[in-house]
């Protein structure tokens, strides 16, 4: 039999196959259509899928319905399988990063103003390297590893420290911040989001509940919450230190450098560190009254210290004041708003200083949206970080350095989320840090159905509460 005898051969079997019935060239052609296509593309694609219709339309040969099928099947698995985008892992981000050297990091305001902006090298190893941070209009900062230049232009200041001076930085272990993506770290939230009239893939940072939106074709991150991300080589000059200028205080913080006394904002600074410390450790004592004095002495002096704030709230809370409580809180959840940060582990915190005031309608607005974090932190554990952060002043970070506890283990964390969730919602699913894995993943199955179904509140300030394990294992 020759080749073309067989090919018709072939065809013929293929159309006895297909019969009369032409749902079957159809049900391909929709298939084909129904493919996400890049917007270059676009274009292309119609085009093509014209053409095939035709071919179901002119009924050119005895084969069509056959030569149909098989070009519309060579379509979808070459040129219209080149247009559709692969599945996407945070691990093509790392790979893609390897290859990045700047970055450049901009927040804008309401107006399009532009009111924080930074460049940063990244070196080998996926650290910061040289660094530049120009905050309007009172703030500037230039790290070229071997001097960091502040300045403060409000306090007409200039600091000069060498190459282990203080440090400031956007993400500073860029690599290993997004090894923790890819790895327990984030949940992927939605491929193909409208990101302002692009598509991106949403992807929530469990550690800090910020979402960061990722290119679909570079596959680098272009926003982290109200930061928008790009990458191309700075201006020349950058990372220069500039020059001095005139009738500023000018404070040499370098090694060998002649002391010189320090501003008083400086000195009052370190008074403030050291107050925040002693409001923490008050607070662990449940020596509230003291707390609060002493949170308030540093919100005095950095009234942008957001934790201050929280914790003054806290101490309120405690003490009955729930009026300051819900103005504390209420603070931090401004501050992070102007950043597009959700502080949900603020909204839990306000919610119950609500219910306390019998402002059941506000409470459950606050715990709705703290409700669906919480949730996803049984199964995603990371997410209860900045909760147990919350609850206890003494966990180790923000600028304590002595008698700090350590971050609790995922058992101990989940029953912690387990009993906030209990408390605030009234519901019991049967969560027991003593039984087995399989008993507890149906318990974190019902929450979930609970949630997907109802998610109805019922406030229970005096719920059973699990144990919290003695062990971080």
């Amino acid at each position: 039999m020759t080749a073309e005898n067989n090919l018709e051969k072939q065809l013929e079997d293929l159309r006895r196959a297909i019969g009369s019935d032409e749902s079957l060239v159809e049900n391909v052609m929709d298939r084909i259509e129904a493919i996400p296509t890049p917007k270059a593309h676009k274009v292309e694609k119609a085009r093509t899928t014209i053409i095939v219709r035709r071919l179901v339309m002119n009924r050119f040969s005895k084969f069509a319905a056959a030569a149909v099928v098989i070009v519309a099947a060579v379509l979808s698995v070459t040129f219209l399988g080149k247009l559709t985008a692969p599945a996407y892992a945070l691990e093509q981000t790392i790979e893609a990063l390897k290859n990045v050297r700047y970055m450049h990091i901009v927040r804008r305001g309401e107006a399009g103003q532009v009111e924080d902006e930074r460049w940063i090298e990244i070196g080998p190893d996926g650290v910061q390297a040289r660094y530049r941070q120009d905050t309007p209009p009172n703030f500037l900062v230039v790290d070229n590893l071997e001097n960091i230049f502040i300045y403060y232009k409000d306090k007409n200041t200039v600091l000069l420290y060498g190459p282990d001076g203080q440090r400031y930085t956007w993400i500073w272990n860029l690599g290993e911040f997004l090894e923790d993506l890819a790895g327990r770290g984030s949940v992927t939230i939605e491929k193909n989001a409208d990101y302002w009239g692009s598509k991106a893939h949403r992807v929530r940072w469990l550690k800090s509940n910020q979402d960061c939106y990722i290119d679909p074709e570079t596959k680098l991150p272009i926003a982290m919450g109200a930061y928008e991300i790009s990458y191309e080589e700075p201006p020349e000059g950058t990372f220069d230190i500039p020059t001095i200028p005139g009738g500023v205080t000018f404070v040499d913080k370098r090694p060998g450098a002649p002391e010189k006394p320090e501003p008083e904002w400086m000195r009052s600074g370190e008074v403030a560190q050291k107050r925040f410390n002693e409001a923490r450790g008050a607070s662990a004592k449940g020596e509230y009254e003291k707390a609060v004095e002493l949170f308030r002495r540093v919100v005095e002096i950095q009234p942008l210290r957001n934790w201050a704030w929280f914790w003054m709230g806290r101490a309120h809370y405690e003490l009955g004041e729930h009026n300051a409580a819900i103005y504390g809180f209420s603070k931090v959840i401004d501050m992070f708003g102007k950043f597009e940060i959700v502080p949900h582990y603020c909204h839990l915190a306000r919610g119950f200083a609500y219910a306390a005031k019998g402002m059941e309608e506000m409470a459950r607005q606050d715990f709705e949206v703290a409700l669906p974090v919480m949730i996803d932190a049984l199964r995603h554990i990371e997410g209860a970080r900045l909760f147990d952060f919350a609850d206890d002043p003494l966990r180790c970070g923000d600028g304590l350095l002595e008698g700090c506890h350590e971050t609790p283990g995922k058992r101990q964390s989940l029953a912690m989320m387990i009993n906030r969730l209990k408390v605030i919602t009234g519901q019991n699913f049967g969560y027991d840090p003593e039984a087995t894995a399989e008993q507890n993943e149906k318990a974190i199955a019902l929450w979930e159905q609970w949630f997907n179904d109802s998610g109805e509140i019922k406030f229970a300030p005096h719920a059973e509460l699990v144990a919290v394990p003695d062990t971080q294992e």
